[in-house]
């Protein structure tokens, strides 16, 4: 039988290396989060265009330009399609005006926008059904929602496990939790994925997923504490209910992540990096139930012993 409890201080080393290199590669490497103009503002044009033009076509009108571009697919009957970009995209928007002679210099950025797409992409502009400039504002108040939420989720969970099960358990899984999320965003971070509302769907529904596999855990050691043929130290019983539900926790991780690669192959390209933070995440919400919130409840047991 593995002994995972043996590995306790190990797996919170390697854990904690991990987010420390996530975090250090967002804010040096990458000088913060990838921009998304959800959170971050920028330009968003919807455009009626001809079927000769395809998606890949626009992608690569912004991608020789230096810009990165967002482009959705609203209607596949009348190829209506939805460009996004960032408000770092504003100065070569203004020197893509300034090679073109014929064209305004002195307009306002979305003119000039709508400019760049006559020009660039060959659209007439009544073909340019709206362009307009996007504000961070809703973005900022998702953000606060989310943490909110995630904070509000923690203190419930705690309140609830301790009744459930005991304090030292509620803890344990809280601070579990805090690891995931943490990695979540590091992850996010770290490969500039670009933050969005479905990735705030995603972080919360690893939320729950993550807690309910620390649960299962956590209630076979309970019984097994409970159990009076057996007189194990709490790092026996630990290592033994890890091994009595490993077989459910990989079952359950592998029958989540098809669905989830389900939707790389088969679903929008919209909902990809949803897809990978969720894929990364049951990943990390399986191994902290293992080898984070059970040690973190041996290590609690060992600081803050309790009376039989």
């Amino acid at each position: 039988m593995f002994n995972f409890s043996r590995y306790k201080y190990i797996s919170l080393s390697v854990s904690g290396i991990l987010i420390f290199s996530l975090y250090l590669v967002t804010f040096l490497v990458n000088k913060g989060f990838a921009h998304s103009l959800d959170f971050n503002g920028g330009l968003r044009a919807v455009v009626d265009v001809s079927e000769e033009i395809k998606k890949e076509d626009i992608e690569k009108f912004f991608v020789s330009e230096g810009i990165s571009a967002v482009v959705i697919l609203l209607d596949k009957e009348k190829f209506h399609y939805q460009i996004d970009i960032g408000l770092d995209a504003i100065p070569k928007i203004i020197g893509f005006n300034e090679r073109n002679p014929s064209l305004n210099k002195k307009s306002q950025v979305i003119e000039q926008f709508i400019s760049m797409l006559e020009v660039g992409l060959k659209i007439s502009r009544e073909n340019i059904l709206s362009a307009d400039q996007v504000g961070a504002i809703v973005g900022n108040e998702l953000t606060s929602i989310g943490v909110n939420l995630v904070i509000v989720s923690l203190i419930l969970m705690t309140v609830y496990l301790s009744f459930r099960f005991k304090f030292q358990f509620a803890v344990s899984a809280s601070l579990a939790l805090l690891h995931d999320v943490a990695m979540c965003i590091g992850f996010i971070g770290a490969f500039q994925i670009k933050p969005s509302v479905p990735l705030i769907a995603a972080i919360l529904t690893l939320f729950g997923y993550s807690i309910n596999d620390t649960i299962v855990i956590f209630d076979r050691i309970r019984e097994n504490l409970a159990n009076k043929k057996f007189n194990y130290s709490l790092s026996h019983t630990i290592n033994l209910s890890i091994h009595q539900t490993l077989s459910r926790t990989f079952n359950t991780s592998f029958s989540t992540l098809i669905a989830v690669i389900a939707i790389i192959i088969g679903g929008a390209t919209e909902l990809f990096d949803f897809a990978i933070v969720l894929i990364f995440g049951i990943l990390i919400g399986t191994y902290s139930s293992i080898f984070i919130a059970a040690p973190l409840l041996e290590i609690y047991e060992k600081f803050f012993p309790q009376k039989s």
